[in-house]
Parts: C-alpha cells; structure tokens; sequence
C-alpha cells in the first residue's frame, strides 16, 4: 500500500504538499470539521450507493358506492423486487413474466400493506384484479387495481398503510381521492382518515388543500435528501468554494463573503433551472424518459467532480449549475408527472413540492458550507476533503452511469460477490 498509494495520489493530482509554516497553521476546529466532511462523503457515496431518489407510489382511491369502493395501487417493479426478490434467475434484470409468476404474493403484499377499514375499524375485503404493467418516465410499475368490500356502507375509510415500513422511511405514496384537491403523500406507517365523498363547504376544500400543500411540501424535502445523486451533485460544486487555486495548489480563502456570494449564485441558479424542467416536465409539455435523465444526471456529478481535480471550468460556475440544473429538474419532475391532475391542482401540487425540495436543499448548502468553511483551514484539504473526495465522487458516478445505461446493478453484485 505504501507504494500504490502515493502513485494513486500523483494520478488523480493529489501530490504531497510540504509542511505549513507555523504561521498558517490550522485553526481549532478545522480538522474536526473536515473529519465529519469525509464521513458525510462516505455515507453519501457508499451508503446510498444506488443513487436513485426517493420511491414514489400511487395510491388512487374512487368514489364510494354503498358498501364498496375501487382502487388502484401502482408501486415500483425495484420496490416489490426488493421486498419479494423477484429476481428468479438472479441475472439482474427483471422481466414483466418473473413478476407475473409471483401474482399471488404480491396481491397478498396489497392485502398486508395497502389496509381498508371503515371508521369502527371492521376491516374491507379486498378482490384483485390481474396485473397490469405500466411505464412511467421514472420506470416500469405495476398496476394492482381493486374493489373493496366493507360490511356496511361508507363515506369515509381508515387507510393503514405498511408498505416499505421497515426497509425505506423515504418511500411515500401519492393519495388521491374525490375529496381532496392535491395529492397527499402518505408515508409508510402512517394511518388517516380518508373521505370519499366530495367536500360539504368552502372551509372544508381550504383546509384540506392546506394539509395537501403541507404533505407535499414535506414530501419535496424527503425527496431531495432521498435523492444522492441531487445532493452529490451540489456538494461536488461547493467543494473548492471556500479555497482558491493559485500556482497548481489550493490555499484556504481568508475572506469568505466572496465564497458564500459564489455559493448563494450557484444554489440560485441550480433552483431556477431544475424548477423550468420540472414545471415542463409536470404539465407534460417536455416529457423525457428516465432512461435517459438518469444515466445524464450521473454524468453532471461526474463531470463536476472532474473539474474539481483537473479545473477546466474556473469561473462562471453558477452557470454550470444551471445548465446542469435543467436535467436535474426532470428527476425531481418523475413524482408528480404521472399523476393525471386538473391544471390549477397539478399547479398548487407543484408549487408545495418544489418549495420543498428548495428547503431540503437550502438545509443542505447551508449545512455544507459551515462544515467547509470550518475545515478549509486544515492543511489536508486539497488533498483528502477536495481531491480524494471528488475522486470518490467520480468514482461513485461512473459506477451509477455504468448501471443506468446498462441496467447493470454494480453494487448489489459487489456485495453479495462480498
């Protein structure tokens, strides 16, 4: 190791820089901060390795008559796949006749996870229909649709809804029903009152899209610290922002109101380039497949890592941030665009969950910067904070790019090869 090591440093630029004097010593705290930075690094790039953002499920529940209701659950073929292993060849990929094979389990999936019972709490029966395969742009889903028989007419059920419970505190399902104006996220665990008639009075419409707004709000900010690829992406722009590059090396800014404007222009503009493509996206007037925005997404945080080791790209990078923005903003736009929601609806919902990615990722450029900012000082930082963590930034997207084009699922194999 200590011979490779050092070459593997030379190779991606990271050469041993001599001692500081004693007057450019660190400040207290700064290797304390950049410690905590290369651990935030190291979960972020191993730990949410699949890069893909939150799960998103549908949950469609119809008017009520009488005793009985219909509904329609559409969820993730990667969610039921990692829940039923449906993999039965174990090739990594998943064909629409190996998920047909396992039609009994996963229906006894809905009965278990997707609960019905009416305001007394007597359970509704559900009768399933065959499966349906369905495509979205974010990928292939299946369609469960359902009627539900309850033992005495109703105009309001209990929903009880299990699903990745245990295994994705991020999944959400989008709910709708004829009362409400916008979809609800609803989150695993999570049990409510659903009305399934129409609202009775103006107070009753606004406090419900109020609740609305507020869970897609909510949902917007899970989405976004979900999704690894969004947040390795602005980290590996925030990088060398508190640092300047002078004579092949990197040196600690000493006044940070040039880096903090430099950040506020970045995340502006990053905000107002992905918040274009996912109204496009939502009102469907650009629809492009996931397929292809994955595997493009993958590449901005690969080409951003890359100029952080070999800088091409040394000014303007707020408008980097927004051309790469654009394409950003139709992976937050795979939520909300298969929902087939009246214009001034589909506009509140996409008000409440864009403000809320836009708070998740004000949380996350605020806390970011702190920690950069603290460590920038440690005379390791060109090295480890900014060169082995945009090496292991690049090294993590290449392997996302490698799975989206080739539908290749690179670190499962690892793993289980381990």
């Amino acid at each position: 190791m200590k011979r490779w090591l050092p070459r593997m440093l030379r190779t991606c630029g990271l050469r041993r820089n001599p001692p500081p004097p004693a007057s450019a010593r660190p400040r207290k705290g700064s290797g304390r901060a950049a410690t905590m930075l290369a651990a935030v690094l190291c979960i972020l790039s191993t730990g949410t390795a699949h890069g893909h953002a939150a799960s998103t499920a549908y949950l469609d529940i119809a008017t009520a008559q009488a005793n009985q209701v219909a509904l329609q659950w559409v969820v993730p073929l990667r969610d039921l796949d990692a829940v039923l292993d449906l993999d039965a060849n174990a090739d990594g990929q998943l064909a629409w006749s190996e998920v047909t094979a396992r039609r009994a389990d996963i229906e006894a999936l809905m009965v278990t996870q997707v609960r019905l019972a009416t305001p007394a709490g007597a359970a509704c029966s559900l009768d399933i229909a065959p499966l349906r395969f369905v495509q979205l742009d974010s990928g292939g889903f299946a369609a469960l649709q359902a009627r539900a028989a309850c033992p005495e007419a109703i105009d309001r059920l209990s929903l009880d809804y299990r699903f990745l419970e245990r295994l994705d505190a991020t999944h959400r399902v989008l709910l709708t029903t004829p009362a409400t104006t916008s979809p609800r996220p609803v989150a695993p665990g999570q049990r409510l009152d659903v009305r399934l008639a129409g609202a009775a009075d103006a107070t009753g419409d606004t406090a419900r899209t109020s609740s609305g707004f507020s869970a897609l709000l909510a949902n917007g900010v899970t989405h976004i610290l979900g999704g690894p690829d969004h947040l390795l992406f602005l980290v590996a722009l925030l990088l060398p922002a508190v640092v300047t590059r002078a004579r092949a090396r990197w040196a600690a800014r000493k006044d940070l109101r040039p880096a903090l404007l430099e950040v506020i222009w970045i995340a502006t503009a990053f905000t107002v380039a992905h918040s274009i493509t996912l109204g496009l996206a939502s009102f469907h007037v650009v629809s492009i497949p996931a397929r292809v925005i994955e595997p493009l997404i993958a590449v901005t945080v690969l080409l951003a890592a890359l100029n952080n080791l070999r800088p091409v790209v040394t000014r303007r990078l707020a408008a980097v941030a927004f051309c790469f923005g654009l394409i950003h903003g139709f992976g937050f736009a795979e939520v909300l665009a298969p929902l087939a929601l009246p214009t001034r609806e589909l506009a509140v919902a996409l008000l409440g969950f864009n403000l809320g990615v836009e708070v998740g990722q004000l949380a996350i450029v605020a806390g970011a910067f702190s920690l950069l900012a603290l460590a920038r000082h440690w005379h390791g930082y060109g090295r480890w904070v900014l060169g082995a963590g945009s090496t292991l930034l690049a090294l993590t997207a290449s392997i996302w790019i490698v799975e989206r084009v080739f539908d290749v699922p690179v670190f499962a194999l690892a793993l289980a090869g381990s």
